[in-house]
């Protein structure tokens, strides 16, 4: 995401979330990351996000999980990559939700090869 490698989404909301749940105090202890480094944290794969305004979907199969649901339901060609159980589970989203591995698989297997 980083290195803007591969395209991906994220909408304002999400990232609301994502910061709120990085300051929350049991994990801040863990990442030891301050508001600053959090901001800066969200901040850079922002620049080169595809930023999306989510549209009302169907209930998620955790509520919190409706943000992604909203997401997915902006664009067919969407993929939500989680290790989420119930997610991955869903038949609602069948064949659009996968694994970090499964993409990561995908994603080598699409890349150009290396120049020798």
């Amino acid at each position: 995401m980083l290195a803007a490698t591969f395209a991906f989404v994220i909408s304002q909301a999400l990232l609301t979330e994502y910061s709120a749940v990085l300051a929350r105090p049991k994990l801040r202890k863990l990442h030891g990351l301050s508001d600053n480094d959090i901001d800066l944290l969200l901040t850079d794969p922002s620049h080169h996000a595809i930023v999306l305004q989510p549209l009302p979907a169907a209930p998620a199969p955790d509520p919190g999980d409706q943000l992604l649901w909203e997401l997915l339901a902006v664009r067919d060609d969407l993929v939500l990559v989680t290790g989420d159980k119930l997610l991955l589970e869903s038949k609602a989203q069948s064949g659009r939700i996968i694994t970090p591995r499964a993409f990561c698989e995908e994603w080598l297997d699409a890349a150009p090869a290396a120049p020798e």
